[in-house]
Order: structure tokens, then C-alpha cells, then sequence
């Protein structure tokens, strides 16, 4: 893992005008560099953001350096939450890459901190210990606005995954598609005036949605073995309900993806949890009796005893889906250049 997240590490450190928001960012920082600490404002950036960028400009001008020092601590939250809350770690970052969230930490920078900010809420929210909670989402929305979305999310969560919870967000996703014309293009006249009439307030293809859906009902299908595991996995089943919903809501304005990545994070626990479960829940091997003597070779228990060859078919046929979902999603999203990550270009000139 370390070495894996050292390579993209390098990756985002060292790319050369890559994500769509480089630019911004980039010339934010020049500016904000040259004005010190005479202003904390700064088009409408949070004043989390703004003073962390100007803190790092005391120390240095470098736009890679301030590129770079925002990637380590963002890199870093995403390897400490997988490392210490993935029960696999490499099936974790595979999804870390092919469900594009390596690709938002190369785009919306702001953003890409407040994420990883809420990351340490995780086990407050499984504790369920709100002000922690509350204080860390508090800390990210300094950073990012959005990231108070999690607040309402915190209480969806208190409810147990099941046909009430889709009859809750199917009834969501139908008064949004009626009236969301409506209350975007009100929100657009106070907040954010330069979205109106924007790329951004179009729909984003449905690939986008059905992908995490699918995921999602991949996931709903095995929830009992999930929460027999770990009680709190409902709530990492809750998080995947809100993501797939804020996805297909983004198949009508794609400004909606802003929200979307709180909840969409944890598809990098939750699948990983789903295929830990199937492995204890349906192992492949039959009972057997004592054999003669009662001596018992290792790994086997005294009494019935399951000779297990390891995982079941289950295992398998979900790990196969997993891993073919989300290799297509990836291939879907370089092939629209998702967060404009491709083509890559380095600081050192390489291209591919």
C-alpha cells in the first residue's frame, strides 16, 4: 500500500497543468502570494482555503510546492482511512483510483481537502458521538461549504437500510426531477451567479448513476451477512444510498457532483466490507466429524469442524463484479477525461 500511494503521490504532485481547476488555483495562489495577509477573501473561497494558502506562501512561491504540500495531507487521510478502517486494503485502493476520487484530489483542490478532513469523522459516525462529528464537519466546511451536506446525512443514516429507505429517496429523486429547474435557477441568483446558464447546471451522462446503482444494489442484496459482520456497516450501506442518489440527481445538473464525493468516499469501505463478510459469512468446505483420536490438524476446531479451501463462489462471483464495474467505470471516465486528467502531462515534460 505504501508504496502504491507513494506512486500516486507523485503522480499528483508532479503533474503540469492537469484537473480542470489547475489554472485557478495556480494563479489564486500567485495572487493571494503577492497580497499576504492584507485580505482573506478571495473570489469565494472559504477562509480555511484562502489561509492556507497564504500560509504556505510565507514559506515559498512555488506553485508545485503548494500543489504538492495540499496533495500530501490529502493523500495522506485517504491512506490512513483505508489502512486503518479497510479490512482489504488493496481492494480499497483500487477503488480509491478507478472510482475517480485519485482524480478529484488533481481538480477541486478546496474540495479535495475538506474531504479528507470529514474522513476522520468515520469513526464518530460508527460511535455515533455527534459533536466530534459535528466539530470535524464544521473544520471541512471552512475549507468547502458542501461538506455541511453531512450534517442532514448524519441523521439519514439512524435508518435501517431497507424498503423504507428506497421509497425515502425514490420519493427524493421525484420531487427533485419535478421542481429542480426551479430551485437551481433560484439558488443561482443568490449563490453562485456565475453558474447560471452554465455547462454545469446540464446533465452528465447516466453512466455516471447506474454504475454506483448497480453497486449499491450489489451491496443491498447482501446487507444481512454485512451488518451480522460489523453492526456500524449500515451505516457505510446508508452513505452508498445518499451517493447513488446525489449521482442520479446529477444526471440533471452536474453541479450536483459537489455533493455527491462525501457520501461516494465510503464505496471504498463499503465494498471491501461486503466481500470480507461473504468470505466469513460463505466459506467453501463441508462439516465434518472428529477424526480418530481427536487430534486435530491446524486450523481445524474440536467437535463438527468446516474444512474450509477458502472463500466461497459468492466471494468470487461479487469480488468478479466488483472489479468489472469498476474497471468500467474508470475506462468511462478517462474516455470523457473525467476531472481533465488526460492526457497527463508531467512537470518534466512527459506526456501519455
Amino acid at each position: 500500500m505504501a508504496i502504491c500511494f507513494t506512486q500516486l503521490l507523485l503522480l499528483v504532485c508532479f503533474r503540469y497543468r492537469i484537473g480542470f481547476d489547475y489554472d485557478m488555483y495556480a494563479q489564486g495562489f500567485v495572487l493571494m502570494d503577492m497580497e499576504g495577509f492584507s485580505s482573506l477573501s478571495y473570489l469565494d473561497w472559504e477562509i480555511g482555503f484562502i489561509v492556507l494558502t497564504k500560509l504556505i506562501g510565507l514559506f515559498t512561491n512555488n506553485i508545485q510546492v503548494y500543489i504538492g504540500l495540499i496533495a500530501v495531507f490529502c493523500l495522506f487521510s485517504w491512506a490512513f482511512f483505508i489502512y486503518r478502517y479497510s479490512p482489504n486494503v488493496w481492494l480499497s485502493t483500487f477503488l480509491f483510483v478507478n472510482m475517480y476520487l485519485l482524480y478529484l484530489n488533481m481538480n477541486f483542490l478546496r474540495q479535495a481537502v475538506a474531504i479528507a478532513i470529514t474522513l476522520f469523522a468515520w469513526p464518530f459516525i460508527k460511535n455515533r458521538k455527534f459533536w466530534p462529528f459535528l466539530g470535524i464537519v464544521v473544520l471541512a466546511a471552512l475549507f468547502h461549504t458542501t461538506a455541511l451536506i453531512l450534517i442532514p446525512v448524519y441523521a439519514v443514516l439512524r435508518i435501517r437500510p431497507g424498503s423504507g429507505l428506497w421509497l425515502l429517496y425514490a420519493y427524493g429523486l421525484l420531487f427533485f426531477y419535478i421542481s429542480s429547474e426551479g430551485i437551481i435557477n433560484l439558488l443561482t441568483l443568490v449563490f453562485h451567479q456565475e453558474y447560471a446558464n452554465s455547462v454545469f447546471l446540464e446533465g452528465m451522462s447516466s453512466l455516471y448513476a447506474l454504475i454506483p446503482l448497480l453497486l449499491l444494489v450489489l451491496v443491498y442484496l447482501f446487507r444481512k451477512p454485512m451488518q451480522e459482520a460489523n453492526e456500524y456497516n449500515r451505516y457505510l450501506i446508508g452513505f452508498l444510498f445518499f451517493a447513488a442518489f446525489c449521482m442520479m440527481m446529477m444526471t440533471r445538473h452536474a453541479i450536483l457532483e459537489r455533493i455527491s464525493y462525501y457520501a461516494y468516499a465510503y464505496f471504498v469501505l463499503a465494498l471491501p466490507e461486503l466481500t470480507s463478510a461473504l468470505r466469513t459469512a460463505f466459506p467453501q468446505g463441508k462439516k465434518a466429524a472428529l477424526p480418530a483420536g481427536g487430534m486435530l490438524k491446524r486450523g481445524r476446531r474440536y467437535g463438527n469442524y468446516t474444512q474450509s479451501a477458502g472463500p466461497g463462489y459468492r466471494y468470487w462471483v461479487v469480488m468478479g463484479i466488483i472489479i468489472v464495474l469498476t474497471s468500467g467505470y474508470h475506462i468511462i471516465g478517462l474516455l470523457e477525461n473525467v476531472h481533465g486528467v488526460v492526457p497527463y502531462a508531467s512537470l518534466f515534460g512527459t506526456v501519455f
